[in-house]
């Protein structure tokens, strides 16, 4: 069985928690979901840790429900906003002899995704979603070139409305080198305002 550490799952155990609030929340249980990794490095046996990275809203905890539910491994569902944070993860895992390998989920279509971030349970302010989407690109790209040994696997998510219910499915994204994914990820940088740009589009007119 899969040990999954959620932030999103955590701060629901803070006082005071409703999903309204959930930005005001955030800080605390990132912090307390850092500490969950750390103390599951030291005590948990599962030889494999998947840190899950992706904007907000792009399908990570529905990938994690789909495709990784049933592995004898450690998944951390979090957006990698920093790659000094990322690093810090990688060596507390491999330092106990651990396996890392990056699931990285990005959305076909912004725009899907920000709609579904805009009608989430769990709120937050705009920025975040434009944030996290930025900064997480950044991240794996800085990963897959600082640690070429690490497993990094690129998923795109999409939506597809099927027989009136709303789908998301998922495909990897096959490279044939290092390079080839690195050079994919250079692709796939985006700013905050490119992002914004790209959501926002349809109104410019």
């Amino acid at each position: 069985m899969t040990y999954i550490i959620s932030a999103d799952e955590l701060k629901k155990n803070l006082p005071g928690y409703s999903p309204e609030k959930s930005e005001a929340f955030h800080h605390d249980s990132a912090r307390l979901a850092d500490k969950q990794f750390a103390q599951a490095m030291k005590k948990r046996p599962e030889s494999l840790v998947i840190l899950m990275s992706g904007g907000t809203a792009s399908g990570k905890s529905e990938y994690v429900s789909a495709y990784l539910a049933n592995r004898e491994t450690i998944v951390l569902d979090g957006t990698l906003p920093t790659f000094a944070g990322a690093e810090i993860k990688i060596k507390k895992a491999t330092k106990r002899g651990k396996v890392v390998e990056i699931h990285c989920v990005l959305p076909e279509n912004f725009i899907v995704a920000f709609v579904a971030f805009l009608n989430r349970d769990r709120k937050f302010a705009s920025s975040h979603f434009f944030s996290t989407h930025s900064s997480t690109r950044k991240t794996v790209l800085k990963i897959a070139e600082e640690f070429p040994d690490i497993t990094i696997k690129i998923i795109i998510s999409k939506v597809d409305q099927t027989n009136k219910k709303t789908i998301m499915n998922f495909r990897e994204v096959e490279f044939m080198s290092r390079d080839d994914l690195i050079e994919f990820l250079h692709h796939e940088q985006y700013t905050e305002e490119d992002i914004k740009r790209m959501v926002f589009k349809k109104y410019d007119n």
